[in-house]
Parts: structure tokens; C-alpha cells; sequence
């Protein structure tokens, strides 16, 4: 088995609850989404690194309780979390596993389940072929396999001055000097294209965030856990660092100044059967 790369950011409360309320944010969208996939009564699903709730209440919904929705993590925070979720809403068609999502071996044979989904997991980790040929094979002929990731491109938080511009620029670097793709959203389509599936469909969805909204603050928790590799890579200062963070949140408490979310890129296909 492959060495699991470190996590770009960190495992932490704060980052526990910034899992929690990512799946919260995206919600409608994801809901919205998932009806496109069609009727999900009786199905087999799986959440690969699904973090603290991921797509389980979602799919447990869908499926129904003659259905089975598995999720798998390897964090020991996020375990607990997402069972606290399971246990606190009754989701008894829910269990969840300890794995490597880039390589779950034994724990699920081939051809399991007839919907594999994966959100942002590409984007931080760079293990990409390991992934993309483990949802493969966890997918039965016929299944589905869907991918969410983030693409950048419409990530903007509309200011006078140059600092959002400079802010996001050091974290896509710190990102990239990691081994992580933050716009791993732009290359999905043709990963699938590549793979062969079948029926592949494209979907984006983007979100308006109003003022005081807490997914404002994602730039500022994602600028301080990655602070260290922007300082050591000489990215930023501390000094400018902390400038720009500074105005950021300036212009984000503006109700004057817009805000959007990234794209998040949804892309699903079947494996051929």
C-alpha cells in the first residue's frame, strides 16, 4: 500500500467543523444533483472520504431502508464524528468504515455498489490514478460513478484593492507546492472521458454567500492552516500575509462587497457493463 500523503490542512476541531459546514453549504446543490442520477431505492452507495457528513443523510434518504449507504475515512476525529451523525439521526441503512479511501483492499470486494461518489478528494492529496482506478473497481458494471471537485475559476470576493487576488493566489500555490490541485474540477470530465464511461454528464453549481455568511471565513482558515507552507516556500511574509488577510475580512464583513463561492464541478458516468 501506498504512504497516505499529509493532509493540507490540518486535522483539527476547527477543521472538523469547516468539514461540517462545507456539507452544509453544499447541500441543496448536492440534493439537487443527486436527483439527476435518477430513482435510488434498494441501491448500494458509497462515500469515499466522505470527512464528517459528506453525501450520507443525502443518500440514506434515497435509498431508503432496504438500501445500504457505506462511508469511509481514515480519520479518527472524522470517524467519530460522522458517527456521532449516523447515531443522532437514525440512519440505519448508514455504516461507516475505517479505510484508506485510495485503497480500501479488502475491506469491499469488486463490483459492490451502484454508486460510488467521491467529493474533494482529488483536489489535496495527489494520489489521483489510485483513486480513480479504486472507484472503478468498488463500482459494479452498469453503476455509477460521481466525482465532485473545485475549480477556482469564479472564486471571487469583489474589492477595491489587490489583497483578495494576492490572498488567493498564495493559497492555490500552497496548494500546488503540496501536491494538490485546488481547480481539480477543470480535469474531470476528461478523466472520465478517458476512463470510458458511458452516459457521462457534466453539472457545476455555485453559491452566493450573503453577508456575515461563515463560509466567508473559508479563505481565512484555509490561509492559516497552510501559513507554514506559505511562509517556508516564500510565497508571502508574515507581514503581507497578515495584510491581506486583514483587508479580506474588512471587505467580507461589507454588505456593500459580493461574494461567490468556487464552482464545484459534478461529473458522473457509468462504468461500462
Amino acid at each position: 500500500m501506498d504512504e497516505q500523503p499529509d493532509y493540507l490542512l490540518s486535522n483539527t476541531a476547527s477543521e472538523l467543523e469547516r468539514l461540517r459546514l462545507q456539507a452544509r453549504v453544499w447541500e441543496l446543490e448536492a440534493e439537487t444533483w443527486l436527483d439527476l442520477l435518477g430513482p435510488m431505492p434498494g441501491w448500494r452507495c458509497l462515500d469515499l472520504g466522505f470527512g464528517t457528513l459528506g453525501l450520507l443523510g443525502p443518500l440514506a434518504r434515497r435509498v431508503g431502508p432496504g438500501g445500504r449507504v457505506v462511508g469511509i475515512d481514515r480519520d479518527p476525529q472524522q470517524l467519530r464524528g460522522a458517527r456521532d451523525f449516523v447515531a443522532g439521526e437514525g440512519l440505519a441503512n448508514v455504516e461507516i468504515l475505517e479505510a484508506d479511501p485510495y485503497d480500501c483492499g479488502t475491506a469491499l470486494p469488486d463490483g459492490t455498489f451502484d454508486l460510488v461518489h467521491t467529493r474533494f478528494l482529488f483536489a489535496p492529496a495527489g494520489r489521483n490514478a489510485r483513486l480513480l482506478d479504486e472507484m472503478w473497481r468498488l463500482t459494479r458494471p452498469g453503476g455509477i460513478i460521481a466525482i465532485q471537485e473545485p475549480d477556482v475559476a469564479a472564486w471571487a470576493c469583489y474589492m477595491p484593492s489587490g489583497a483578495w487576488a494576492r490572498l488567493k493566489a498564495a493559497i492555490l500555490e500552497a496548494f500546488r507546492r503540496s501536491g494538490g490541485e485546488f481547480d481539480h474540477g477543470e480535469k474531470t470530465l476528461r478523466m472520465f472521458q478517458d476512463q470510458r464511461a458511458e452516459e457521462v454528464r457534466i453539472r457545476t453549481a455555485l453559491v452566493a454567500l450573503p453577508p456575515a455568511h461563515p463560509y466567508l471565513q473559508l479563505p481565512v482558515q484555509f490561509a492559516t492552516m497552510l501559513r507554514d507552507r506559505i511562509l517556508e516556500g516564500s510565497i508571502m511574509e508574515a507581514a503581507e500575509l497578515d495584510a491581506v488577510i486583514t483587508e479580506y475580512e474588512r471587505a467580507a464583513a461589507d454588505p456593500a462587497t459580493a461574494r461567490l463561492s468556487f464552482v464545484v464541478t459534478q461529473v458522473w458516468g457509468r462504468k461500462p457493463g
